[in-house]
This record gives C-alpha cells, sequence and structure tokens, in this order.
C-alpha cells in the first residue's frame, strides 16, 4: 500500500523578529555557507564536504539525496540543505537524528533541518 506524502513548500524560519533563512522542502540537513573569505566563519568547502558525507551516508542506506541553496536575510550567508523525495523523508530525518549524534565531534557546521 502506498502512503500519499503531503507536499511541501519552502519555509521561512526566523532567527528573531526581521532576520532568518528559508528551507527547502524535504531538506533534512543543512548548514550556513559565508564563502571563501579570509573571515568565513563557515566556509564553502568545509561545509560542501561535511554535507556531501552525509549524503553518503544516506546513499549507503538506499536513500538519493540532492543539495539545494537557499537564501537567507545575511547577504553573506547563504544556506546549503541536504534534500531528499517524499518517500524517503521520514526515514531520512530519522538517519539525519543518528548521523549528528555520532558524529558530534566530527562536524563543524551541519545541522538538522527544522
Amino acid at each position: 500500500m502506498a502512503y500519499k506524502v503531503k507536499k511541501q513548500k519552502a519555509k521561512w524560519v526566523s532567527t528573531d523578529g526581521w532576520r532568518g533563512y528559508t528551507q527547502s522542502p524535504y531538506a533534512v540537513a543543512g548548514s550556513s555557507d559565508t564563502g571563501m573569505w579570509s573571515d568565513s566563519p563557515a566556509p564553502s568547502k568545509l561545509v560542501y564536504e561535511e554535507l556531501k558525507q552525509f549524503q553518503s551516508f544516506l546513499s549507503k542506506k538506499g536513500i538519493k539525496s540532492q543539495m539545494k541553496i537557499t537564501q537567507s536575510s545575511n547577504v553573506f550567508n547563504a544556506k546549503r540543505w541536504v534534500v531528499v523525495s517524499p518517500n524517503d523523508y521520514g526515514k531520512a530525518k530519522k538517519l539525519a537524528t543518528q548521523y549528528l549524534k555520532q558524529k558530534k565531534s566530527e562536524t563543524r557546521f551541519i545541522h538538522e533541518a527544522d
């Protein structure tokens, strides 16, 4: 029996009264990306590598994913997301929680999607 998954839209995640970021639909993990400036707190290259490692973990569990980029209210900060299909969303969310607990000491940038 197939279950119908409710279609999601991109959502705004508020970090305070006037700031925040857009989260991709079916995102299970993400990170800020502040570019490759010398003072970037979340350098693109390191963020990309962490998210690719997580995608590899999902792939080994049979879940395909894509990386998406969205905007934030901070012109110097984009958001990168690992996005899965609606049918894999529930399983992938649980795996994201598991992965981040296991890799807590090895990751600096990646976080669960809200």
